[in-house]
């Protein structure tokens, strides 16, 4: 029982505040094919014109604009500002969380965040912006997603903008698959460039190497039912909603 209280008190309730649109005064976007085909033409043109070779980054560099990135947001979306003491520990079993493909969590407890070693350079820069935006009250995973993505999105940095874009790209494949028609989201997958379909499908690959069917599934499971009954009633489909997010901000 105590756990469980611990768990909200000291970060849980989270989860019961209001949603985005409420809080932040933004109107929803009604989805519009028009409006969607728009947003995919200068997705695509924005992350076909961020790539670059992504070999190594700047972790200290990647803290002080993420934080930065934030303080310049925080107003706006109703988020707590990051204090400078705030840094991302290590996780403890990292084999464990690839196997079921974590890259980072929020530990509620004591309100710190951890990132998988096992991170590529290019998914470093924008896991350490969404891992953070839990630890500023953030719950839901779409959320998430989207500060995570205008704080990279908007750095001088350009490791940091490509792998806000990248990391962006399968909840747009998710959202194109099922909205465009099959010739329509053909056409469209051939206007991303092969470097940047060449950099998606090694990630894949990488973390396909890593992954466990048994003990992912079960994880998967576990943390869908968690969501749902903490607020989110689209369990882990709520991380491919940054779409609408990302166009009812735009």
């Amino acid at each position: 029982m105590w756990v469980y209280a611990w768990f909200y008190l000291a970060w849980g309730l989270n989860y019961f505040r209001q949603d985005f649109f409420t809080r932040t005064g933004i109107p929803y976007a009604v989805y519009s094919a028009d409006t969607f085909r728009s947003f995919l033409s200068a997705y695509t043109d924005s992350l076909n014109a961020s790539f670059l070779p992504v070999e190594e980054v700047d972790r200290a560099l990647v803290a002080e604009e993420i934080r930065k990135g934030y303080c310049e947001i925080a107003g706006r979306f109703s988020l707590v500002a990051p204090a400078r003491h705030l840094h991302p520990k290590p996780m403890l079993v990292p084999s464990l969380m690839s196997g079921v493909g974590v890259l980072g969590y929020m530990g509620p407890f004591f309100s710190e965040y951890n990132l998988n070693p096992d991170l590529l350079p290019v998914q470093y820069p924008f896991t350490y912006a969404h891992e953070m935006a839990h630890v500023l009250g953030i719950s839901s995973e779409a959320e998430a997603n989207l500060y995570g993505f205008l704080v990279c999105s908007r750095s001088d940095v350009p490791e940091i903008r490509f792998s806000a874009y990248l990391a962006l790209l399968p909840y747009v494949l998710s959202n194109a698959f099922q909205l465009l028609p099959e010739d329509e989201f053909n056409r469209w997958k051939e206007t991303i460039s092969p470097e940047v379909k060449d950099v998606y499908n090694r990630k894949t690959a990488y973390w396909e190497d890593l992954y466990n069917p048994l003990i992912g599934e079960i994880q998967s499971t576990a943390y869908n039912w968690f969501l749902k009954g903490n607020n989110i009633p689209s369990g882990r489909k709520n991380y491919s909603e940054v779409v609408a997010l990302l166009m009812a901000v735009k």
